[in-house]
């Protein structure tokens, strides 16, 4: 009976360090990943047209038509009832229109659920103290304002174009008082 005898080679450990080595590449490569995903996903600065606010249904009133919209800063909101971010930066959108309001500033709600949920997207305007006009199936709308994620808000200034939206680089108090100025 012949026994074969195989002997395993072990894995020799690398230079001294080398593991520090992989992690700093690999904090390279993510560092680079994110920097690049941040650049593709900025949106221009330059005025873009809004597109036409399109809804299935308004929530809490009569909505606004285009003509009552025309020549209005407009702060649009886009939101839904199962969004814990919604309805965590509710408070601060309400000191907002609070601040506004009286300006004349228009402030409109989008949903892009149905009237399937409206008994739920109503308890998270009342449970967020959120009055001004809201609308639901705003599907069309909210894909042509590119949007990727909730909450999500834009800045439409007098001339129908969107001036300031989530990725900016300045405070929303800004884009609205630079709006009412024109």
């Amino acid at each position: 009976m012949n026994e074969r005898t195989e002997t395993y080679a072990q894995p020799q450990a690398g230079p001294r360090g080398s593991g520090k080595w992989f992690s700093f590449a690999l904090v390279l490569v993510v560092l680079a990943t994110l920097a690049m995903t941040a650049m593709l996903r900025q949106k221009t600065t330059v005025p873009i047209p809004a597109p036409p606010i399109v809804v299935a249904g308004w929530l809490n009133g009569p909505g606004p038509t285009a003509d009552e919209l025309r020549g209005k800063v407009i702060v649009l909101d886009a939101w839904a009832y199962w969004c814990g971010p919604c309805r965590a930066s509710a408070p601060e959108l309400v000191k907002l229109y609070e601040r506004y309001r009286d300006q004349g500033v228009v402030f409109l709600g989008l949903t892009a659920g149905g009237e399937d949920v409206d008994d739920r997207n109503r308890d998270f305007l009342n449970d967020t103290n959120i009055t001004w006009p809201n609308g639901y199936g705003a599907t069309d709308t909210l894909v042509a304002l590119d949007n990727e994620s909730i909450p999500e808000r834009w800045v439409i200034d007098r001339n129908n174009n969107i001036i300031w939206f989530e990725t900016s680089n300045e405070p929303i108090e800004a884009a609205i008082d630079r709006a009412l100025a024109q």
